[in-house]
């Protein structure tokens, strides 16, 4: 959780530099360059560093099987690298054809060049997290990449103030954080090998289904600002945005809390301990409700001051952070269903019931954005929220009889 709120903090002191110095205008124009990140990387893992956690949940497979994780991260590498180039190819498209903003192009650029480094980085802390080493999880997932981008964005403003930097810093905070991701990873392995009994083909096709799911997952929480970038300004997107990251701090614990449950459920179950399983997930979702009610409070009652430490236009974001921060509260009254599927063989299921959420979120963020703006995307996100996390309860209570609502 320590993690957490440093890799939060580290979001927003980024987030103020670029509001402070620059506006909303251009931290619209910074976020659409992320969201385009974002779901090149989550392609580009593959679904690898979900399954291996799974993989080496075992003491067995750490030991005697690192081969398997340098292979599949090779594999991850050259395919995130094509996506690169395809993107690169493709940016008219996608600047002045699709969101017909010019002014994105260099932001673009440097955001779709630091895909590949964060795809590393995620597959490194996708194997330390199944070991149990949740401070180093933490720390590549949510703390390094806006506190080393913070640090590179002050000093490229020291040498010269100009907008791009933005970017360039980003790209820099992502490449130390690989840097630092794959001594660790080769230092808790012991060695570097790419022997391995296991077939990693085999290994990518298990992880296909992850991929899809963890992909859905990326395309709901980025694509209301995807839209956003089609129909409204970039001042619209950066407002929606600073809601958007004041409401993610009540999913702080929840992510906190998968960190460490998702290997410890995987081994329970696979070791069909089932009593302790359960406990385990009965625990878990109410510590995450409580800690989820006292943050959503607090946001609530104070909006407009903490809209307002972003700059006055701002403010007008309060009817979207609202929303936004009550459905955060009702999902963590559901428990941690994702990770409660993905790692008890559910993944197909899973997947299953997120293209669903997806095509309702895609739906809705089309018919509401262009009529409501910031709010329908709010709204879109949601409802589609809830239809995932609320079926997902449903499925694991009647087919598997596992409760892990409150």
């Amino acid at each position: 959780m320590g993690f957490r709120a440093k890799g939060i903090l580290g979001g927003y002191l980024f987030t103020l530099y670029i509001t402070n110095n620059y506006g909303a205008s251009l931290n619209g124009l910074v976020v659409l360059g992320f969201s385009i990140f974002m779901f090149a990387t989550i392609i580009g893992r593959l679904g690898i560093d979900v399954n291996l956690i799974k993989f080496y949940s075992t003491k067995d497979n750490w030991e005697n099987n690192p081969g398997v994780f340098y292979r599949v991260l090779l594999k991850s590498f050259f395919f995130s690298s094509l996506l690169v180039l395809i993107l690169y190819m493709g940016r008219n498209f996608v600047v002045i054809d699709l969101f017909k903003k010019p002014q994105l192009s260099p932001y673009y650029f440097w955001a779709i060049l630091a895909i590949p480094g964060w795809v590393i980085t995620m597959l490194c802390a996708g194997a330390l997290r199944a070991k149990g080493y949740n401070n180093w999880f933490a720390f590549f997932n949510n703390t390094g990449r806006f506190l080393f981008a913070f640090l590179f964005v002050c000093l490229l403003g020291w040498i010269e103030m100009n907008p791009i930097n933005i970017m360039i810093a980003h790209f820099f905070g992502i490449y130390l954080l690989t840097i630092i991701a794959l001594i660790v990873i080769v230092k808790k392995f012991k060695r570097v090998s790419f022997r391995s009994t296991i077939n990693t083909w085999a290994f990518l096709k298990e992880s296909f289904p992850m991929m899809l799911s963890s992909t859905i997952m990326i395309f709901l929480g980025w694509m209301d600002t995807f839209i956003l970038g089609i129909y409204e300004t970039d001042e619209s997107i950066g407002i929606y945005n600073v809601a958007l990251k004041l409401a993610l701090v009540t999913s702080f614990s929840i992510e906190a809390i998968n960190s460490s449950l998702a290997p410890k459920i995987a081994n329970l179950y696979l070791n069909n301990l089932k009593e302790k399983f359960l406990k385990l997930i009965k625990f878990s979702t109410r510590l995450n409700f409580v800690l989820t009610l006292f943050i959503v409070s607090v946001l609530v009652i104070f909006n407009q001051w903490f809209l307002g430490i972003f700059g006055e236009e701002f403010k007008v974001g309060s009817i979207a952070l609202i929303i936004l921060c009550s459905i955060h509260l009702i999902n963590s009254s559901v428990g941690s269903v994702g990770i409660i599927m993905q790692m008890t063989g559910k993944q197909k299921q899973y997947q299953y019931i997120a293209v669903v959420s997806l095509l309702v979120n895609l739906l809705l963020n089309f018919i509401l954005i262009p009529r409501y703006g910031i709010n329908g995307a709010a709204i879109a996100t949601a409802v589609s929220l809830s239809v995932w996390n609320v079926s997902g309860c449903i499925y694991l209570k009647r087919k598997e009889n596992i409760r892990t609502y409150l």
